[in-house]
């Protein structure tokens, strides 16, 4: 049985799933679920003080969770901003970033305060620089990268290709591939691995050229794992998975407003 002095839900919309948590007042993930975007008229989301939500799945799912969410009163919808929680967000158009990495980005900072690569691998891999400003002792996001996700690179080589095999191995059970692959199948995996393991590894290199220290890499998403272990196996470099990265984001950008507001 939840508790009953819970106060925060937090909602992750993304591209194809959406994931939800429930925080105490000490910012504990008391309860969680998930479930797919076509599904989403069936979710039982269960009952907060407050809500906050990251979308970045359209009009269509924000519709869909205001009928969920009729009921509640202190609904908050974020937008990336200027700054936040210690971060500078030096988008061109900061509120055009997509909620799920400024959430992303912010959670990296509370939880490290320190220059970070910072990954979520979902349908799309996002591979955002966080720098840290050492007299300020600020994070500052300087841009990022995005990427067809494993499984979305997989499946683009099968629509758009004639007589390459049509892969129905899930991506998370990936194990270690030889780049130099020896038949077709390995080849179209090791390709869409090596894209994403490449791009990490090359803003790493940027990251810390940029900011003179070396990064940490911080890693989230369904395929977070299957990225991570092959980035373990293949380098040295710092690499942690950190579960529910965008909900710990939205928790740190709530407790954010409500001393605003105060």
């Amino acid at each position: 049985m939840i508790a009953t002095h819970t106060q925060l839900l937090a909602i992750d919309a993304g591209n194809s799933r959406l994931k939800w948590g429930l925080f105490n007042v000490t910012g504990e993930i008391v309860a969680s679920g998930a479930c797919v975007n076509s599904e989403l008229s069936n979710l039982q989301l269960p009952h907060a003080t407050r809500v906050i939500i990251s979308n970045v799945a359209g009009t269509k799912i924000s519709t869909q969770l205001k009928i969920l969410l009729a009921n509640r009163r202190n609904t908050h919808w974020v937008n990336a901003e200027t700054s936040a929680c210690g971060v500078i967000n030096q988008y061109k158009v900061p509120s055009s970033l997509g909620t799920d990495r400024w959430a992303a980005l912010i959670a990296s900072w509370q939880l490290k305060k320190s220059a970070c690569v910072v990954v979520n691998a979902g349908t799309a891999v996002t591979i955002d620089a966080l720098s840290c400003d050492m007299v300020s002792n600020e994070g500052v996001f300087l841009g990022g990268l995005i990427l067809p996700g494993l499984d979305l690179m997989i499946s683009s080589l099968d629509k758009a290709t004639a007589q390459l095999p049509r892969l129905k191995q899930d991506t998370s059970s990936l194990k270690p591939i030889d780049i130099f692959a020896k038949n077709t199948k390995d080849a179209m995996q090791a390709g869409a691995l090596n894209a994403v393991l490449g791009a990490i590894e090359r803003m790493k290199i940027s990251l810390e050229v940029a900011c003179q220290q070396i990064p940490l890499i911080i890693i989230s998403g369904g395929n977070g794992p299957t990225i991570a272990r092959h980035l373990k196996h293949h380098s040295t470099l710092s690499v942690s998975t950190i579960e529910n990265l965008v909900l710990q984001g939205l928790y740190q950008l709530d407790m954010f407003r409500q001393s605003e507001l105060e």
